[in-house]
């Protein structure tokens, strides 16, 4: 047991430092994208009000970084337990099927995450074929966030597992 015990630590370690470094780099590009998008959209009113005159790649633009903004946070509020739940039911069970249902629910997350990884690498795919209508780059560009968040996600369920097969005092999520 002891020695399960360790091998597990250690690949939370490692596992939990990867996820937390990607996980700051996907917020902070996040942010970044969350500003472009607001020089955007002023830039698009200012135009258009001021100079009667629109431009016609901000929206789209725009559009693609608001969706790259949630696919890059996901995986990091995941991670920080920063997403919406209800726990009272949880809350209610007594700590041993507590501990079981969050391990189901950590594995169904993973499960679904690897369902919709491989749906979205063909829908990227199909990406490579097609190029914006405002902009001259292809939509796998704009795609390529998809399978990112999930494989992020996969990544992030798999680190949650670990830390849940744990005994209780050293479950702590620790790597920071």
């Amino acid at each position: 047991m002891a020695t399960y015990t360790s091998v597990v630590s250690m690949l939370t370690k490692v596992l939990g430092a990867f996820n937390y470094h990607l996980g700051l780099w996907a917020r902070n590009t996040a942010g970044v994208l969350l500003a472009s998008m607001l020089i955007m959209i002023l830039m698009q009113v200012f135009f258009r009000y001021v100079l009667n005159d629109s431009l016609t790649w901000t929206e789209e633009l725009s559009k693609y970084s608001m969706v790259w903004v949630a696919c890059l946070v996901a995986p990091w509020a995941y991670r920080e337990n920063l997403n919406v739940s209800i726990e009272m039911l949880a809350d209610a069970l007594p700590p041993s099927l507590k501990k079981l249902s969050e391990a189901l629910i950590t594995f169904l997350v993973i499960a679904v995450s690897a369902i919709f990884l491989a749906y979205s690498l063909s829908f990227w795919q199909s990406g490579l074929t097609i190029t914006a209508s405002s902009v001259p780059v292809k939509l796998a560009v704009f795609y390529s966030c998809i399978p990112f968040m999930f494989a992020a996600l996969i990544l992030v369920g798999i680190e949650r597992l670990l830390l849940q097969s744990l005994p209780e005092q050293s479950s702590q999520q620790g790597a920071a």
